[in-house]
């Protein structure tokens, strides 16, 4: 991947330079990240700049570029589907301007960041970000714990909840429901890249961080099943608006199956230690028993 630092001497006029005797300096740092033959029109492509996923868009020949982890629960947009300048998340079904990055179909409430794009040649540059604009913070937490559910192949990952920084002892900060990035290292050619999201399964009234993942066969999750305790990794976090409502005289209703249980198990956890006032309502299909996870937190 190719880092640039472009230096005009110009007048810069709606996008583009005019060169002439006044000269202005402009200073932007790109970085490439993909050929203009790997995505045909009307395609997309996530790709990674300064660990963010952001989705890459091919609109009749122009390019644009968004966050590709949808707003809403993390949901993968660059793996769902574009109609026009308009990306469809394809879990919940919320749209997003690839031009602004604003929200045209709710359940997403904020918009996703948007970045810029530039072609040189046949390299596809985009700019990165300035970071302090970002709402999320990184933290290095400890792995404490890990263990492997029976007859299934889902594992759950216990971190401390403190940065383990000696000059920075933050406590990781979220609201029950919300996702974080856990960048565990040592991860090599994986196709989706290094760094995954998990929805937070522990419930801040708990002294530690959990998520449950099924483990496949790839470079990422290999990695993640071997991890040793004791291991420092970097959370980023923390991200999106699926999460209990605040109104608490009407019931909430879950529906879940499978690993998608998670980010129910952390709102029952937290509405249960805070007492809140609020009716739950439960519905969990599953294969079998055997395969219900935290079956003990809910009963």
């Amino acid at each position: 991947m190719k880092e640039y630092n472009y230096k005009y001497c110009g007048i810069q006029t709606d996008n583009h330079i005019d060169f002439g005797l006044n000269e202005i300096i402009l200073s932007e740092d790109f970085v490439e990240v993909a050929n203009i033959n790997d995505i045909q029109p009307l395609h997309m492509k996530e790709v990674e700049v300064d660990g963010e996923n952001i989705c890459l868009v091919n609109v009749e020949g122009k390019y644009y570029a968004i966050g590709s982890i949808c707003t809403h629960e993390g949901g993968p947009l660059a793996d769902g589907t574009l109609e026009g300048y308009e990306v469809e998340c394809p879990w919940h079904n919320s749209k997003f301007d690839v031009r602004t990055g604003e929200v045209t179909n709710p359940p997403a409430s904020e918009p996703e960041p948007a970045y810029e794009v530039k072609v040189d040649g046949s390299s596809i540059l985009i700019k990165k970000q300035d970071k302090s604009k970002s709402k999320s913070t990184q933290l290095e937490l400890t792995l404490t714990k890990k263990d492997k559910i029976d007859g299934t192949d889902v594992m759950s990952f216990k971190f401390s909840k403190q940065n383990d920084q000696l000059e920075n002892k933050t406590l990781f900060d979220y609201t029950a429901g919300q996702f974080a990035f856990f960048d565990i290292g040592g991860v090599y050619n994986d196709p989706k890249g290094p760094i995954r999201h998990f929805t937070i399964s522990s419930s801040p009234t708990e002294n530690f961080i959990m998520f449950s993942t099924r483990i496949r066969d790839t470079p990422y999750k290999t990695r993640l099943s071997t991890l040793e305790i004791g291991t420092k990794v970097k959370v980023r976090g923390p991200e999106g608006q699926f999460v209990l409502h605040q109104d608490h005289s009407k019931p909430a209703v879950f529906l879940s199956g499978g690993i998608g249980v998670t980010p129910f198990r952390t709102m029952i956890k937290y509405a249960t230690d805070n007492q809140l006032p609020v009716k739950i309502v439960m519905f969990d299909s599953n294969r079998n028993r055997s395969n219900i996870l935290q079956v003990t937190d809910k009963e």
